[in-house]
């Protein structure tokens, strides 16, 4: 209860104020509108991703990028350099953080990511030396200490947790893992900042209980979150809006499947020729099969080529050891023998002209 009411005095010191336009108003000039905003908070996920890192890292980057835009009015230009230092500051101060409290035997585990790395992978239009110094412009602006945690909806989140674990069986404790992986969805929405940290989490749990399919288990969690909502004194009509953001937000990703997401990031892989090499198994496979011979003749075999079928085929001559392999029925000397004794010859001249469509020639008289 006391770290709960220690969030609750920090809350106002860490929240956004984002008041960004929807539409732009044109040229690199502009304004960041919210739309641009978003995307940038899906590139900062897929970097968590690609990092592996913890959900505390996103949220507190994100949080440190619409702070420094809620005071500081910046270009659509600089977007990208902004999101990628706030990742960067937000990755430092949770390896600060893991550093101080464990062993030195293992501080070698916990590595921040380089910003030419960043950079490469976000293919953001700036460099290493743009990500530095954007991030002390951030870091001054914000008074950032070095192993500062701020209070975000993840913070509220696990004190409600917290205390929700001491009171419903397990069965009935919400999963904090599924939640975090929603809040991240939620927090890559802007519309998000318009509602305090402490409330934020609530709604979500509150949309979380109705899933639960018993009717007296759902109502035993609602009595303890309404004691919660009380105890941070959220009016009803702000918890219904906040709830009211939070299911349109997430209803998209329920038919997930069957609907394209909404921000795509536009990647172009460059890859070297000796990369490309590794990432081709079957350039080295080799066709050790002999090959299916079709259309064989008496004494001669056909050659498949890559022609066209409309192309004339050559024939190539049957060598001796091919012809001492092949399993054709081929005339021996005792069938030739028996052939010429029982030979009769014809009393015509051309016994064979009817194969050739020729008439048969008529006796002159003279």
């Amino acid at each position: 209860m006391q770290s709960l009411q220690e969030a609750l005095a920090l809350e106002a010191k860490f929240q956004p104020k984002l008041q960004l336009p929807l539409t732009a108003a044109g040229g690199e000039s502009g304004e960041i509108t919210c739309a641009m905003r978003d995307g940038a908070a899906h590139v900062l996920r897929c970097l968590k991703v690609w990092y592996d890192l913890p959900s505390s890292v996103l949220l507190a980057a994100l949080n440190l990028m619409d702070r420094f835009m809620s005071r500081m009015k910046a270009r659509p230009k600089h977007l990208s350099c902004i999101a990628i230092s706030s990742f960067h500051l937000a990755a430092s101060q949770w390896v600060g953080r893991l550093r101080s409290n464990s062993s030195e035997a293992s501080q070698s585990s916990f590595q921040v990511p380089e910003p030419q790395d960043l950079v490469l992978i976000s293919q953001c239009k700036c460099t290493a030396g743009d990500i530095m110094r954007m991030e002390k412009i951030v870091e001054a602006k914000l008074a950032c200490l070095p192993q500062e945690e701020p209070v975000t909806t993840l913070t509220f989140l696990s004190l409600y947790h917290s205390l929700l674990k001491t009171t419903l069986i397990p069965a009935l404790q919400p999963d904090l893992l599924i939640l975090s992986c929603k809040l991240e969805t939620i927090f890559c929405d802007s519309n998000y900042a318009a509602f305090p940290s402490s409330l934020l989490a609530l709604a979500l749990l509150f949309t979380e209980v109705k899933s639960i399919q018993n009717s007296e288990q759902q109502h035993l969690v609602r009595s303890l979150l309404i004691e919660i909502q009380q105890l941070i004194q959220a009016s009803d009509v702000q918890l219904h809006e906040c709830m009211k953001m939070v299911h349109s937000v997430l209803a998209p990703y329920d038919g997930y499947a069957q609907t394209s997401p909404s921000h795509r990031q536009r990647l172009t892989w460059k890859l070297s020729r000796r990369t490309l090499k590794q990432l081709r198994p079957t350039e080295k496979l080799t066709n050790v099969m002999p090959t299916i011979e079709e259309h064989r003749q008496f004494g001669q075999v056909q050659k498949r080529t890559r022609r066209s079928r409309l192309s004339p085929r050559k024939i190539r001559p049957v060598t001796p050891s091919l012809l001492s392999s092949l399993t054709l029925p081929f005339p021996t000397k005792e069938d030739l023998a028996s052939f010429f004794d029982n030979f009769v010859p014809s009393p015509h001249p051309y016994p064979f002209r009817f194969l050739f469509g020729l008439e048969e020639e008529s006796p002159s008289t003279a």
